[in-house]
């Protein structure tokens, strides 16, 4: 059963094939948010179908469906249109963060993940955008 602090801390989806990485991003922010990990993108498509997290997290390499694809659809999603999304990912070539940025990523960040780097960028992007709505 989810706790009062867990239903007012903001809310973060984060997809990646490996359990390690979920556990290591929950590490970083789960103290101060609340958030939902998924292995596959499939499923994770289908929990934001009714749900509007206030950042979405994305690897790029997954089997079924990679991180591009999965932000094209997450981006034709009326209601998620407007919600951050972050690569993390093992690929740091400027080809890849080119496209992540032009196909609507906020930011990304580049494996093995530095958590107060992580932490940091989720705290600026949140805070702006909560700003941005005020």
């Amino acid at each position: 059963m989810k706790s009062l602090e867990d239903e007012i801390k903001m809310k973060i989806v984060a997809v990646d094939d490996s359990g390690i990485i979920l556990r290591v991003i929950e590490k970083a922010l789960g103290e101060k948010y609340a958030v939902h990990g998924f292995i596959s993108g499939m499923r994770a498509l289908k929990f934001l179908r009714d749900r509007e997290p206030d950042l979405i997290i994305l690897d790029i390499d997954m089997p079924e469906i990679d991180g591009y694809e999965m932000l094209e659809r997450i981006k034709k999603m009326e209601h998620l249109r407007d919600t951050p999304v972050i690569f993390l990912t093992s690929n740091g070539d400027k080809s890849h963060v080119v496209r992540a940025v032009a196909g609507g990523a906020k930011d990304y960040v580049v494996k093995p993940i530095d958590e107060d780097i992580l932490l940091s960028k989720v705290d600026a992007l949140l805070d702006n955008d909560r700003l941005g709505r005020a």
